[in-house]
């Protein structure tokens, strides 16, 4: 245990030292294609048969306490359209994983206009693990307007965890199996107001599990077979939201307050194999002590799910506390129960600013903690057995869509995490 501390230690030192690289990476170097290469209707902008855009090579060495390791190269070219904003970002990457082995990947991520983004992730790997993903979102910018979202998942994950149900359950029993999902979604939206949304959903998904494990942690069907009875579950599921948002940026937020409320349910009666009503909630606040360069930010996020009446429902659709976006002191999934609570308060504090090639990159420091549980009902929930986790983040920021991010954390008990990649936690 000590030593295996020792080694997280490590690799929290070496995430710091990747961003580093990181930075050096968003300095970027200047390039342009024939317009022909890019034909309509992709959203860039054309200048004398030429495309210009910006290339930021990205070293890949980051750690996860579920994946391992991962080596390899991300070059991410950024391509202004004709109002100069981001029109689109191409991100290719070629990474080796211990697990996973080697995955060469196609991120095309496209923005036409403020209101409207598509996405295309393909990420086929050389061993089992798979990632695939085709998105096209419209949002309402003013009220009595509609908004609306289309969406494909296909992931075959090998890292994924379970350790038995509850609060207190032990990294002991810390067991490994293959998940295979395949998730069609729509998604309907009214802006009554110019804070307020209300969204309808529709999610058609086939989950599938096999007893291919990790050659290091033993199979989840060898620990807890009664768990692993129902390998396939189909759900579907209808859900309704209603978000108060008054954010700056919705991906890159300096400013502003959300809050969101929302209710799904997933019947038998309605093609499903198992029933369940699921009840949530996230709150978002985002305070700069500086309103004119906001370089000082605290931000806030709370969130609640609460799996209120479940029947025949596998453990892999209950609510789960672990990971990167909720307590970054540990894993993905390492607590899964009925309910779940977590809270996360950072300070978000700019370090300095580069401007190269009309792209403006924001460098930020920010220490934070993590705490959060989960119960089985509202009647036994209290505030011990609450599991804490505490670090520091360092971040890239090309507002408003690119954040690049090694977040350290350390929970309870020595546990240590360090996760690498895309995206701001919340």
């Amino acid at each position: 245990m000590v030593a295996r501390g020792a080694m997280r230690f490590r690799q929290a030192w070496l995430g710091a030292i990747l961003l580093g690289w990181f930075g050096l990476g968003l300095l970027g170097c200047s390039f342009s294609f024939p317009a022909a290469v890019l034909p309509p209707p992709l959203p860039v902008q054309k200048d004398q048969g030429k495309v210009a855009s910006t290339l930021f090579p990205l070293p890949v060495i980051g750690t996860d306490p579920n994946s391992g390791n991962d080596f390899g190269f991300l070059p991410v070219w950024v391509f202004p359209r004709d109002d100069e904003a981001i029109g689109m970002i191409l991100a290719p990457s070629a990474i080796y994983n211990d697990n996973a082995k080697t995955s060469l990947a196609f991120r095309l991520l496209a923005y036409p206009s403020p209101e409207v983004h598509y996405r295309a992730v393909v990420d086929p790997s050389t061993h089992i693990q798979s990632f695939y993903e085709f998105a096209y979102e419209k949002t309402a910018d003013q009220p009595k307007e509609w908004s609306y979202k289309a969406l494909f998942v296909y992931d075959c994950d090998i890292f994924p965890r379970f350790y038995g149900f509850g609060n207190a359950s032990s990294a002991s029993n810390q067991t490994s199996y293959t998940s295979r999902g395949r998730t069609l979604q729509a998604t309907l939206g009214y802006q009554l107001s110019p804070t307020v949304e209300v969204r309808w959903h529709e999610t058609f998904n086939i989950t599938s599990l096999s007893d291919n494990h990790l050659p290091n942690l033993r199979s989840t069907q060898e620990v807890f077979p009664e768990v692993m009875q129902d390998r396939r579950n189909t759900a579907f599921t209808h859900g309704l939201s209603v978000t108060y948002d008054t954010r700056d940026y919705q991906d890159t937020p300096t400013c502003g307050f959300l809050g969101r409320l929302f209710a799904e349910t997933s019947r038998k009666a309605l093609g499903s194999d198992s029933s369940y009503d699921r009840l949530g909630f996230e709150l978002k606040g985002f305070q700069p002590w500086d309103p004119e360069n906001r370089r000082q930010i605290t931000a806030v996020h709370l969130s609640g799910e609460f799996l209120t009446r479940e029947s025949d429902t596998p453990f892999y659709r209950w609510p789960s506390l672990g990971g990167y976006t909720s307590n970054r002191g540990w894993g993905k999934w390492r607590w899964i129960d009925r309910n779940m609570v977590s809270l996360t308060l950072e300070q978000r504090m700019e370090i300095f600013q580069l401007r190269h090639f009309g792209v403006v990159s924001h460098f930020e420091m920010a220490p934070f903690i993590d705490v959060g549980k989960v119960f089985p009902t509202f009647s036994r929930f209290n505030f011990r057995g609450l599991h804490p986790a505490a670090g520091i983040g360092f971040r890239a920021v090309v507002r408003p869509q690119v954040v690049g991010h090694v977040e350290v954390g350390i929970g309870r008990g020595g546990n240590n995490a360090v996760f690498m990649g895309l995206g701001y936690p919340f």
